[in-house]
């Protein structure tokens, strides 16, 4: 199940948008009895948001749309950013930031990464996608571009499957125990000590300052924020319940 974005509409109900399997936009709105399909498709898309009452789109390619749920259109904001392989959308206080995600292709029994523990994404039975940077880029709205971010700050980045946001790592860790400009996200992975060598999900960190990327397991401080297990890493099936609730 795919991010699903949620807008209040005039009459009290509420408007979805979310992906569908084929990588198109598509719309559910209070009356409607199916999903209806935005016939925009350049490239597939890769998250959706809601910002400031409109819903964005981002394609696999950068480009970013808002969407017209009154006539299924979509008008281009931003252009493309090339390079990486998986885009989201995150606010940071008030600003639109999109985060591309690097993977790299390679046998699921590769032992040269991070030393027997490898952030995997399953792509089939005998090769594996795996997760080695990611570059940053801040909407400028008024020239319609992506620009290049280096430093995040204090800020630090969470992207889930269903769900993306920013937070302060001062306010969360008051006593300055762990720092920000950092980015976590959900993967899934195999840990070689593990003896029934199963795939998990689990989160790994990028820091932006050294480039550097692992387990969350290799950072005490930061690997408190997530015990117990928040709803961000495991709301996939909470979400397609929901949706099916709605039988749609």
């Amino acid at each position: 199940m795919e991010k699903v974005a949620v807008m209040n509409d005039s009459c009290g109900g509420i408007v979805l948008l979310t992906i569908h399997v084929s990588g198109k936009l598509v719309v559910y709105k209070p009356g409607d009895e199916k999903w209806s399909v935005i016939d925009d498709l350049p490239s597939p898309y890769d998250d959706v948001i809601l910002r400031e009452g409109r819903f964005c789109a981002v394609d696999n390619t950068g480009r970013m749309v808002v969407v017209n749920v009154a006539d299924l259109t979509v008008s281009v904001v931003a252009n493309s950013v090339f390079g990486g392989d998986k885009k989201f959308l995150v606010e940071l206080k008030g600003e639109l930031l999109l985060v591309d995600m690097y993977l790299s292709i390679g046998p699921a029994d590769d032992l040269g990464y991070n030393e027997g523990f490898e952030f995997y994404e399953e792509f089939d039975g005998f090769m594996s996608e795996r997760t080695v940077k990611f570059e940053v880029f801040r909407l400028d709205e008024n020239v319609g571009k992506w620009v290049e971010v280096s430093d995040l700050g204090d800020t630090m980045l969470f992207l889930g499957d269903n769900c993306t946001f920013s937070a302060s790592a001062s306010e969360i860790f008051r006593d300055n125990s762990c720092k920000g400009n950092c980015i976590f996200f959900t993967d899934q992975y195999c840990n070689r000590e593990d003896d029934d060598g199963v795939w998990k999900i689990g989160v790994g960190v990028f820091d932006m300052e050294s480039r550097s990327i692992g387990p969350i397991d290799n950072h005490v401080g930061y690997s408190k924020m997530f015990w117990p297990p928040p709803d961000w890493i495991y709301s996939t099936a909470s979400i397609e319940a929901g949706m099916d609730r709605l039988n749609i």
